[in-house]
């Protein structure tokens, strides 16, 4: 479900793509810091944006250093160091692949089923050392039960089955900073916006195969012809993933980027440019795919 958050590098500043490379890197570091090396895999760029987010409302800069790491020895690169919010996002990145290990055991079947058994020992060890706050780690494992409680119902509504997704991330996005906070209340609103989007359009991405595998997914639900509905009501689901983003661009646009004006500048690249750019490529793809079969 992860992987979507992306900045369109080419309308990126040499140095704004460069900070944004330094950010991936760092976080990657600090998985393998925090959890284990093999946690390094799960590196996601939707951590990068929640890193990127939680630093800039805790003015937090950070440290650029160059390294060598074992993806590539054989020149240094930049890594962000010295931010505790990229060890937070490593932390949180590594229970979240357990837990969602644990939901593909429970929930799938034949291979996926088999490798997620094969994994699993790997994702409690990174759990384990990533040492996440248990009430964090119970309103994650509760918020991810409900959402399989509702795909499980087969539920025919993707705003009701986005919204345990957009409740977690809002409560993930915001934690640590104090409830009273102006950070706390923007993090949140970011947080349940994204994750929201985030369920969404990967229900969109997902459905050719869903149909063809008869797994869940709510547009699949919905209608009785999945393939030929779903592009009739492409408008509607649009506007919806609008409305997410609309919701997003409130919250950022109340942060204070003083400190650090450069995030701020990856930020609206992903929202304004990123995410419009990513909802065009894939709700529009069916319809892309047929007209080059036609011809």
């Amino acid at each position: 479900m992860f992987g979507y958050i992306k900045p369109v590098a080419a309308e990126l500043k040499v140095k704004e793509y460069e900070l944004y490379r330094a950010v991936y890197c760092g976080l990657c570091a600090a998985l393998g810091r925090n959890t284990t090396c093999v946690s390094r895999l799960s590196l996601s760029y939707d951590f990068v944006f929640l890193a990127v987010v939680r630093m800039a409302l805790a003015g937090e800069r950070g440290k650029i250093e160059k390294r060598r790491c074992i993806a590539h020895p054989a020149k240094k690169r930049a890594v962000l160091a010295d931010a505790a919010q990229l060890d937070y996002c490593a932390r949180l990145s590594s229970v979240l692949t357990y837990h969602k290990v644990c939901d593909d055991i429970s929930d799938d079947r034949g291979i996926k089923r088999l490798g997620a058994r094969l994994v699993l020992p790997i994702a409690a060890i990174m759990r384990k050392r990533a040492e996440m706050d248990s009430d964090a780690e119970g309103f994650i494992r509760d918020k991810l039960a409900e959402l399989s409680r509702l795909e499980a119902e087969r539920c025919d509504s993707f705003d009701r089955a986005a919204e345990p997704f957009g409740e977690l991330m809002a409560y993930v996005c915001a934690y640590g900073f104090e409830t009273d906070s102006p950070q706390y209340r923007i993090a949140n609103v970011i947080g349940r916006h994204i994750g929201r989007f985030i369920y969404i359009i990967d229900a969109a991405d997902d459905l050719e195969a869903d149909i063809k595998t008869g797994a869940y997914n709510p547009f699949r639900m919905m209608y009785k012809e999945p393939e030929a509905e779903f592009e009739q009501h492409i408008p509607n689901i649009k506007t919806a993933l609008t409305m997410e983003l609309m919701g997003v661009e409130r919250a950022v646009e109340l942060i204070d980027f003083s400190a650090v004006p450069e995030y701020g500048e990856l930020i609206r690249n992903i929202i304004y440019l990123g995410l419009p750019e990513l909802c065009e490529r894939i709700l529009n793809k069916n319809s892309a795919e047929k007209a080059e079969d036609g011809e």
